[in-house]
């Protein structure tokens, strides 16, 4: 028996008797992967539903993947499935093959299904469970009976639980970018817990998807091929997290709450409440001593039994441990505050814990970082606002603070723009810019298209800080009427959101719309309207006076790229977060956004074909800034968005798009002039 037949029968050996795996998508879909290359569009007006790609199959295309999820999102789960059955192929076993990963599975809540399959070669799969601070060396020797790297067996290495990497992340991720540019055959896939790995600088072989939650059509499905005796006993639906899905398949009648849900598998497993609280102390004690949880035990489990041990030892010494770590006691002071609130009302000391609590965590010293209003808020929103508009106030504020100093990692500072949506969001999100008249360099020699590079000038002008909001198109949509197609544009939580699924016809009627409404208002002068920048007034804008800098490329910022200042592919999210997240990608002239989150419209044309354009540069008057020019002349986009990677994402590549195309990466932001 050779090295890699003898690893595979040695993984099934340690692993083959887990819990069914339910098939997870990802925040993917085949319209965002046609939206990366050129591409047109045969009817732009025709709705687009998102057909998302599963985990096995982006593990499959992508050769190397960093894959995330939250606590109890199946990354565990999934990453032994897919090891399983690639190593039970290998071996002809009968329980584990590539047949079980042949499944039909529903890729949107429309109706629409689809099989995945694994494709291409045949790897051998190396599992390793990471539990913490560790280097590319020690991980391969922890592995003494797998097939040697570059021996012409290809290899998919997969590391999970990265978020225990801490410190040593960065030099992992660099060694094993070192490792996949020597060994061809190897594939790696990492994962991770989407709040301490979301917006790692990665090689660029890297790709980074996340897990979905399940779909309503996901859970029916499950029920009917694997429960059947579950779907008679549950409601349609069910929780939205596997794990915890999974769990409440386990019950008769499972409660809705996480946490109660959570205590009733338990009570149900252990037999008695003091057995649950016993093993709640220990959770407690291996959390507080970076003890990993025992291999019977997942990690949200844990961390809701370290949160049922919290609530008996008080908000006082809460608040101390959070101050002392705040990185390790986050979640479990969040959850909880969860259960505290469940039992606030009727219970007198649960409501005064949980206002002990709330106001400590909003209250915390910026040594925090933003993280204890950050907890605060989710408990806030749970309870509902208006029994803490006190606290609210001062969790808005640090939020604030917390963003505008770049204190937060990103995955967080997400969590920190939907809860100012829900506050209303204090920020003067139509906010403009002045924009001196000015002589500048356009273009670039990064690509042909950009090409030539050449002097240009724009008069003055004023331009939006942020992307147009679905908060200011919303205004719109209620005033006129007018179609919109994001399903997302209305929720409270993306308020501050760029608007997103617009056409370049949608942008204009909004630009006249506010032009009539600031006139109305006297925001702006009689003179003047609202309206799309042109090519050259984007750029001037974005660059700032930026000299070509040939062969680099020139972003908003002075100096290189770097992931934690835009909403781009590097970045991970693969979808729009609220504006003004990453203060340092501002421009020079204090714009935000203008690289990454969405492509941006420009008045400018391009040409019918996607490929060249028909108006190259050097930009000048012939025409191309003609209003009324025919539906299948292409319209410039600049600035790339969170699918586009940092060739794009910048201040000079040029994209474009048919005037009657939308997309859920595609948005614009107002100028005025007179």
């Amino acid at each position: 028996m050779n090295k890699a037949d003898a690893a595979c029968r040695t993984l099934i050996a340690r692993f083959g008797a887990r819990k069914t795996y339910l098939p997870l998508l990802v925040n993917y879909t085949h319209e965002d992967r046609a939206a990366k290359g050129l591409r047109t569009i045969a009817d732009p007006s025709a709705a687009r539903p998102p057909i998302h790609y599963s985990a096995v199959e982006v593990v499959a295309q992508d050769r190397a993947v960093l894959l995330l999820g939250p606590h109890g999102a199946g990354k565990t789960s999934f990453a032994l499935d897919l090891a399983l059955n690639l190593a039970g192929e290998r071996i002809g076993d009968p329980a584990f093959n590539l047949a079980r990963l042949e499944r039909v599975l529903p890729r949107n809540d429309l109706g629409d299904v689809a099989p995945e399959a694994w494709s291409g070669k045949l790897p051998v799969p190396v599992y390793l469970r990471v539990t913490g601070p560790t280097t590319l060396a020690a991980v391969l020797e922890a592995l003494p009976g797998a097939p040697t790297l570059g021996a012409g067996e290809p290899m998919l290495l997969i590391l999970d639980g990265a978020e225990h990497l801490d410190a040593s992340a960065a030099e992992m991720f660099a060694a094993l970018g070192d490792l996949l540019a020597r060994v061809p055959t190897l594939r790696v896939l990492v994962l991770g817990e989407t709040g301490h790995c979301a917006g790692w600088s990665l090689p660029d072989v890297f790709a980074t998807y996340s897990l979905l939650p399940l779909l309503e059509t996901q859970r029916d499905a499950y029920r009917k091929a694997v429960a059947p005796a579950a779907e008679a006993m549950s409601a349609r639906g069910g929780p939205a997290l596997p794990e915890l899905f999974l769990l409440s398949l386990d019950l008769v009648d499972p409660p809705e709450t996480p946490y109660r849900l959570v205590d009733a598998w338990l009570l149900a497993a252990l037999g008695s409440d003091n057995a649950v609280a016993q093993l709640a102390a220990q959770a407690f004690d291996n959390h507080r001593d970076a003890v990993p949880a025992p291999n019977d035990l997942s990690s949200l489990v844990s961390l809701h039994l370290v949160a049922r041990h919290l609530e008996t030892i008080g908000p006082s010494a809460i608040l101390a441990m959070f101050a002392s770590d705040p990185v390790r006691w986050a979640e479990p002071a969040g959850l909880t505050g969860r259960r505290l609130s469940d039992r606030a009302t009727g219970d007198t000391g649960a409501a005064t814990s949980l206002a002990s609590l709330v106001d400590g965590l909003a209250s915390l010293p910026d040594a925090a970082g933003g993280r204890g209003a950050l907890v605060a808020a989710g408990v806030i929103e749970t309870e509902g606002l208006p029994s803490w508009p006190g606290a609210w106030d001062t969790v808005v504020q640090a939020l604030l603070a917390a963003i505008a100093g770049d204190r937060l990692p990103i995955p967080l500072r997400v969590a920190a723009g939907r809860h100012l949506a829900q506050a209303g969001d204090p920020r003067d999100l139509d906010l403009l810019i002045s924009i001196p008249a000015a002589g500048f360099v356009m273009g670039s020699t990064t690509h042909p298209n950009s090409m030539p590079v050449h002097a240009a000038a724009t008069a003055a002008f004023r331009v939006g800080r942020y992307p147009i909001t679905n908060r200011a198109y919303a205004g719109f949509i209620a005033a006129t009427g007018r179609p919109w197609r994001s399903a997302d544009g209305p929720r409270a939580e993306r308020a501050n959101v760029p608007a997103v699924d617009l056409t370049w016809h949608d942008a204009n009627a909004f630009c006249d719309w506010l032009t009539d409404r600031w006139r109305a208002d006297g925001r702006i002068a009689m003179q003047e309207r609202v309206r799309l920048p042109t090519e050259p007034e984007w750029e001037h804008a974005a660059r700032c006076g930026q000299p070509d800098q040939d062969p680099l490329i020139v972003y908003p910022w002075e100096g290189g790229w770097h992931p934690s200042r835009a909403n781009s592919s590097e970045t991970g999210l693969n979808d729009t977060c609220a504006v003004g997240l990453f203060p340092a990608g501002r421009s020079l002239f204090g714009l935000d956004d203008m690289t990454g989150q969405v492509w941006e419209w420009t008045s400018t044309l391009w040409g019918p074909d996607m490929a060249h354009p028909a108006w190259a540069y050097p930009y000048r008057t012939d025409g191309r800034e003609n209003p009324t020019a025919d539906a299948s002349i292409r319209r410039v986009l600049r600035g790339g968005c969170f699918s586009s990677g940092k060739a794009k994402a910048c201040c000079t590549y040029r994209g474009s798009l048919e005037p009657d195309g939308f997309w859920r990466g595609n948005g614009f932001r107002i100028v005025v002039s007179a």
